[in-house]
Parts: C-alpha cells; structure tokens; sequence
C-alpha cells in the first residue's frame, strides 16, 4: 500500500504540472511535503540528541542560554525553540502533544524544511527552467534526507534552510547589486551561522560560488564584505560562550577519517541518518535506505550527463549549485587533522547539490523520473511509519508510579536527559547518570542538574534497602552494585530496557 501510494504521487504531480502554471504546481508539491512532514511529526519519540534539545528549552532562558554556552552551539536554535514552545505551554495546545511536546519541539525543523522545497526549486530553475525546478522540488518534498530533518529536534534543519537561502540571495545579489539584496544575503547568512558553526563552512563555498558568476570588482567585493560581515555577527556570542573553547583539545565523538566514513557520509546524502540493524524491520529499513541512496545518485549522474545540453548559462549556474555545496570538501580535507566529516554537520551545507538532482529527473523520460521519485519516497514513508527512535520515553509511566522516595532511578548517559525532561519531580530526584567511569563533554552534560552523576549506589538506597531501577541500551548492565543485589526483573523496548534490582530477600 505505501508502494503504492508513494508511487501514484509523483505521477500526479507531473500530471499537475501539464496543466497548472509553475507557481500553482510549486504550491501543490510544498502542500505535499508539509502534509508528509506534519503527519508523522510526533510518530517517533524523541530521540539522542533531541533529548538535549528538550531538556534546554525547558529552562528559563538565563539557565538556558548558560547551558548552551558551555555544550557547543550558538544559541539561535534554542532561543526560537524557547518561543515555540512556551508559546504551546501558554496555549495548551494538546495537538502539541502536550505543554513542550514533540510536536512543539520539531516545529520548527518541519517549518524550515516546507520551507527548503521552493528554496531549492529556485536554484535548480535558475540551472534548467521551470521543469528543472518542479522536479528539485519534488524531489526535496520526499527524499529521506530532507524528511528526516525536518523532523529532528535540532538545529541542522534550520541552518540548512537558512544555508540555501542564502546561497539563493547571494546569486540574485551579485546579478543585481542593491542594498536591499544584500542586507537580505547578510541577515539569513548571520543567522545560519547563529544557528549552527558549520554555516561558516557553507558561506565559504557560498562565497566561492558567488566568485564562479564572475561578477565585477565592486560585487565580488560586496560579496566578500557581506560573507565577512556575516559570519562576524557571531562575535559577541563567543565572548560570551567561550567555555565553549575549552572543549577544542578535547575528545570528540566523530570517527576519525578513513574510506568507510567517507562513503558512509555521502550514502546520507540521500538517506538520511543510519537506522540501528536492532529496531524492528531494522535490515529491511536499510535495504530501502540503500534504494533512496542508488535513486539520488542515479538523478546526479544523470544530470551529469546532461550537461553538455544545458547551455553556456545552464552549465555556469549548475557549477554555482555545486560550489555552494563545497563546503563538505572543507570538512572532509579538515578532517586529516581532526575529525569533522559527519553528515549531520555536512547537512547544513550540501543540500544544494538537490537541484543538481532535480537537473537530473528533467533531462530523464517522466517515467523513469517518476520511478526513481517513488524509489525515494516509499524508504520515507516505510522510516517515517517505523519506529526507529529509542522509546525510553515509554518507560516514563512505570518509573512515575513505581519509583518510591528510598529507590534509585539510574539511568546511562544516552537515556538520562528524556528522563529528566518527562519524569515527574519525585522521580528527577532519585533519577542519576550511573558510570564507572568520565563522561565526555559532548553527552550533553553541561545540562546536568548539580550531582547528577554517581558512580556507586548511594548508602541511604542500600541502607533502607531500596531498588535500583536500571535504564539502559539491551544487554548493558550496570556498574558493580552493592553485594546482595540481583535482578528481580526486566522490561524492554525499542533499544532500551529497565532492571530492577533488590537486595537478597527484599
């Protein structure tokens, strides 16, 4: 049935573009990718990472703004995330999922990726016309890529938004110079660089794309000024975070740079984060993944094919697009030195090679292009439809009835946060990060309530002779505990699994 469906979709918008004008067909593909992205928003419980995400703008703002100065990101994200959700706690939406639910929380990376699907069709009509740009924006409607961001609870989404809107106003800025262009290019610059780091690296192939136009001395310098002006803006912010510093000669959770990584990274291109073999359907959910992969790069190949027929002024604005995506070679040759070559982070810069794709599907005859559309958009829908989070969040209920003041609630790093973020109060107090050993910086522990972690279970648990509740991934169990406990019995989920544990006789 999802084959199906996913199939007659692209059919029908192709249909649609015979008989309605660019524009109109442009708001029927948009409408499409909105209703995709909103309809599964609060499918998946929130997952690693998003947790942070949670946690933090659940903060007042001066806890939350110090929090975030001493993890690893400006702070833009979080504050239009504070709006949002408060704004669903002052409302009482319960569609939000309740008061700083999912739904709240993922808003705005499904707003910014509606908004993704007519910024790249600019850039691909720009490359080969109308065409070319229906079908980038079919493409970006139901790639797995752009889907799965605009449903992830963190900044990517809307700095990569933010990245092609400004590789678009760049563009227009240099053809027709004007202060209006370029205040435009300067303001979403700046803020994809307050949206995430790496929005520098963007604006640096941003920038050489712009350079490729060959425009005058006076615009190439405008060019440059505005670039500079933009990634500037984010000073006063790293005066203010520069903890954040104290984290550069420290470890880091990306694999160093070989082949497997490299390949690995470009396979998300198109598909969007690797799904864990261990959730249910988890090898046929990448079997689909490694269809999405095959299809996206199917449409570049094509359009490399077709290169030659797209013209003088085809092949120069094609360049552009592939310019403005060169940020990733910077993190890749950075990665020599230290590791940074991840897709989460390429993300933010390299979805303009998607209008490349859509030069790809118009050069190719419909039904093919209709095909490898719905190779797309069936492991889309199949990962949207499939949970492929970590449900710890499921553990909430029985932890809120069953922990009692005497019990410990202890939990791994990759579980605390969602716990500390919808556990009741009584449960935060007995709930800890259990370790043996240092967590590192990047587990999000500048969000770590005073004493979170323990490396023993406190004397007043095993003097009242409480339980420890043990919250973590399947088969992973806790630190040495005190001598006469054993496990009295265990629940699991997607991915995480709770113990309890007693003393002999309890």
């Amino acid at each position: 049935m999802i084959e199906r469906q996913a199939s007659t979709l692209p059919t029908l918008v192709a249909s649609a573009a015979a008989r309605l004008s660019y524009g109109r067909t442009l708001g029927l593909v948009t409408a499409c990718g909105a209703l995709l992205r909103i309809a599964f928003i609060a499918r998946q419980p929130l997952g690693l990472d998003e947790d942070f995400t949670a946690v933090v703008v659940h903060q007042p703002v001066d806890r939350m703004i110090d929090i975030v100065s001493h993890d690893s990101a400006p702070p833009l994200f979080y504050l239009v995330e504070r709006a949002v959700v408060a704004l669903s706690d002052v409302l009482g939406l319960a569609s939000f999922g309740g008061p700083g639910g999912p739904v709240a929380l993922r808003l705005v990376p499904t707003l910014a990726g509606i908004a993704l699907i007519p910024l790249l069709a600019a850039l691909a009509r720009r490359v080969a016309g109308d065409n070319a740009g229906l079908w980038a924006a079919v493409f970006a409607a139901l790639a797995p890529t752009t889907v799965m961001l605009s449903g992830f609870a963190r900044m990517y989404g809307l700095a990569a938004t933010l990245t092609v809107a400004a590789t678009l106003l760049l563009w227009r800025a240099v053809e027709r110079p004007g202060w209006a262009r370029w205040t435009a290019y300067v303001a979403a610059a700046g803020a994809a660089v307050w949206s995430d780091y790496f929005a520098a690296v963007a604006l640096v192939g941003i920038f050489a794309a712009g350079l490729w136009l060959r425009p005058g001395w006076r615009a190439a310098a405008m060019a440059f000024g505005a670039t500079a002006i933009s990634v500037a803006t984010i000073a006063p912010w790293l005066i203010v975070a520069r903890s954040q510093f104290e984290h550069a000669g420290e470890g880091f959770w990306v694999p160093s740079l070989s082949p497997t990584v490299l390949i690995g990274t470009l396979a998300q291109l198109f598909v969007g984060p690797a799904v864990d073999g261990s959730v249910p359907f988890g090898w046929a959910l990448f079997g689909l993944q490694a269809v999405a992969a095959l299809a996206g790069f199917a449409c570049l190949v094509v359009a490399a094919i077709a290169w030659p027929r797209l013209g003088i002024e085809g092949r120069r604005a094609a360049a552009f697009c592939l310019l403005a995506s060169s940020g990733v070679a910077v993190l890749a040759v950075a990665g020599i030195w230290r590791p940074l070559l991840d897709a989460r982070y390429a993300s933010v810069m390299w979805l303009p090679l998607f209008a490349i794709a859509g030069v790809g599907l118009a050069a190719m005859p419909r039904r093919v292009a209709c095909f490898l559309v719905a190779a797309l958009a069936v492991p889309t829908l199949a990962l949207s439809v499939a949970t492929t989070h970590t449900e710890t969040s499921s553990l909430v209920p029985e932890l809120n009835s069953r922990v009692e003041p005497g019990d410990l609630a202890a939990a791994a790093y990759d579980h605390y946060l969602i716990l500390l973020d919808e556990t009741d109060p009584a449960v935060q107090a007995r709930l800890h990060v259990f370790v043996s050993g240092v967590l590192p910086w990047y587990v999000g522990t500048a969000a770590y309530p005073p004493g979170a972690v323990i490396r023993a279970v406190p004397p007043d648990v095993v003097a009242g002779r409480g339980r420890v509740f043990w919250i973590a991934d399947p088969g992973v169990g806790p630190p040495p505990l005190p001598a006469g406990y054993h496990s009295l019995e265990t629940r699991c989920a997607i991915l995480v699994c709770l113990t309890v544990y007693g003393p002999a006789g309890g």
